[in-house]
């Protein structure tokens, strides 16, 4: 706490989920559309006054605010330049160690200071309170109240364990999404977004660390950045390896019978090797040129893992929310957003 700023007249006041730089990507003239998905209204805020909250990262304690804010601010500083070269160039290929580094720990400070998990731990908070009503969570009600004590407590779990979470994402493959197509990439209040296609029964499935995880963060409107599991690189791989084995497989076995091959096996043939040829050109752009393109499946994908995950609030360059309003009316438990699981 030493390091942070105490004095009230130089804080900066509105702090930001997202940070204002990489809102700036997704403006235009200084603003950002916003829809909303617990009102279902759609407007336009100034990136400045966006993804944001009044002492979001600022706490008071006795008679001075305490704020971390400047910690925040130093970590975006350092990020920005190398986010401005990545979209530059639309390349990965001129980062070095230090660039690499300074992406991974702000991913993982991307995660930490979203609202959702504040929210995550004002619930296990409060069953702890509920739970065991007599135990002593605040030792200086006099100093601190509740709230800004938890507030508090995570700045300074963000802080203190910034390096060790980030270790997980230097073994990942990171690579490029290039939007290939005319839709609408969003952005959240909650913008990386994991996903992993494996189960691990009740203990979930969903972490920096986990085998099989996806993580995609949108850079701008036509570039998201994403990291797999070197596991998923070896699954495709295996994947390749089994569809050559059927195609020696279907000919062994017209060898054997001495049918010969039919029109129809023809076009199943062309159809197959076209799939297959498809699918180990993807891999060689994601392996080597750690750059994909998007399409629109790839972008239907991303948004939906953006509003599910999302506490509230979607933005994009567009204003245009048809899919959000559509994908809510179906799934509406996705209004509130991925909570944590209390038992």
């Amino acid at each position: 706490m030493t390091t942070a700023e105490t004095e009230t007249d130089k804080l900066p006041r509105y702090n930001h989920y997202v940070p204002e730089f990489v809102l700036n990507y997704f403006s235009v003239n200084g603003h950002i559309c916003v829809f909303d998905k617990h009102t279902l209204k759609k407007f336009k805020l100034p990136t400045n006054r966006a993804m944001g909250e009044r002492d979001y990262n600022n706490v008071y304690l006795d008679d001075v605010i305490v704020s971390f804010e400047n910690r925040f601010t130093h970590l975006e500083n350092l990020t920005a330049p190398v986010i401005a070269e990545i979209v530059r160039h639309k390349t990965l290929d001129h980062l070095g160690p230090m660039e690499l580094a300074t992406i991974h720990t702000f991913m993982v400070l991307q995660i930490l200071r979203s609202k959702s998990r504040r929210l995550d731990q004002t619930k296990i908070s409060n069953e702890v309170r509920r739970r065991w009503p007599d135990i002593e969570l605040n030792p200086h009600p006099e100093r601190i109240n509740d709230g800004e004590l938890e507030k508090l407590f995570m700045l300074k779990f963000t802080f203190d364990k910034l390096e060790e979470l980030t270790k997980p994402l230097i073994l990942k493959h990171m690579f490029l999404m290039l939007r290939d197509c005319k839709d609408n990439v969003y952005i959240s209040d909650n913008p990386l977004v994991m996903h992993n296609q494996r189960t691990f029964g009740p203990y979930g499935n969903v972490g920096l660390a986990v085998p099989g995880i996806e993580i995609y963060y949108p850079l701008t409107p036509d570039i998201v950045l994403a990291y797999f599991c070197p596991s998923t690189l070896e699954q495709m791989e295996h994947k390749h390896a089994e569809s050559d084995q059927r195609v020696s497989s279907f000919f062994a076995s017209k060898m054997r019978s001495g049918d010969g091959i039919s029109a129809a096996d023809t076009v199943l043939l062309a159809q197959m090797r076209a799939e297959i040829k498809r699918s180990k050109d993807y891999y060689r752009l994601l392996k080597d040129n750690r750059a994909v393109p998007m399409d629109s499946h790839n972008v239907l994908y991303l948004n939906s893992l953006q509003l599910m995950s999302s506490h509230r609030f979607i933005a994009a360059a567009k204003s245009e929310f048809s899919f959000a309003r559509r994908a809510l009316n179906e799934r509406p438990d996705w209004k509130e957003g991925r909570r944590i699981q209390v038992a």
